[in-house]
């Protein structure tokens, strides 16, 4: 769990960047809120996918949640996350690859089953392995 507040005021694109550091693994990371009902009922399914995931395939993949505080009276960090993420809602999932240029978005899904989370993460394995050898 990544405190949004930790991301704040960095440059364009720097909380991606700070999140995606490895070539040649595959990072999943999960964007919810406080007051989300959806990022709570799929925290314990996404905590499952990633214990699976990183038992059967150990460094090759890793697995984050940022978490942004929220209050009816305050949605600014809400709004911020939205603008450094380029997300439109809770929970947001994202899959990232690092190549040699830098950081390549592979997927973004709202609200997604795991098992079609789980096939974009294991599709981009692939390409996590190409970018690293190319390196």
């Amino acid at each position: 769990m990544i405190d949004f507040r930790r991301l704040k005021g960095l440059p364009n694109d720097g909380a991606v960047e700070a999140l995606v550091k490895e070539l040649g693994v595959v990072y999943v990371t999960a964007l919810t809120r406080d007051g989300c009902s959806g990022c709570m009922e799929q925290k314990p399914l996404f905590r499952e996918l990633a214990q699976r995931m990183n038992s059967e395939l150990g460094g090759r993949v890793h697995f984050a949640n940022v978490h942004v505080h929220y209050t009816e009276d305050d949605g600014a960090e809400s709004w911020e996350s939205k603008k450094v993420f380029r997300h439109a809602a809770y929970p947001t999932y994202l899959v990232h690859v690092r190549s040699k240029n830098g950081v390549l978005e592979v997927s973004r899904a709202i609200y997604p089953n795991m098992e079609e989370l789980e096939k974009q993460t294991r599709e981009s394995l692939d390409l996590a392995k190409f970018y690293r050898d190319e390196a």
